[in-house]
């Protein structure tokens, strides 16, 4: 079955929403989750992870998730 335009946008919507909210709460995840990837949904971490595939396996399936790995310390690229 196809998606509809509206059910693309939607998920877009939440994509982005869930990327602006990790770029703004870095800091805070990587206190906690740095070194690790992270499963958000809703603007929320459902789960994590050091292993990308086993994190990927459990949250198979649910529409709206977002995955990232959060580094450990904060990269500063200088070009």
């Amino acid at each position: 079955m196809m998606a509809t335009d509206a059910q693309v946008l939607e998920s877009i919507r939440r994509e982005r929403a869930n990327v602006e909210w990790i770029y703004q709460a870095v800091s805070s995840l990587r206190k906690r989750y740095g070194g690790r990837y992270i499963a958000v949904k809703d603007r929320e971490v459902i789960d994590s992870g050091k292993n990308l595939g086993k994190l990927l396996s459990r949250v198979r399936g649910q529409e709206g998730v977002t995955l990232e790995f959060i580094t450990e310390l904060e990269y500063l690229w200088l070009l």
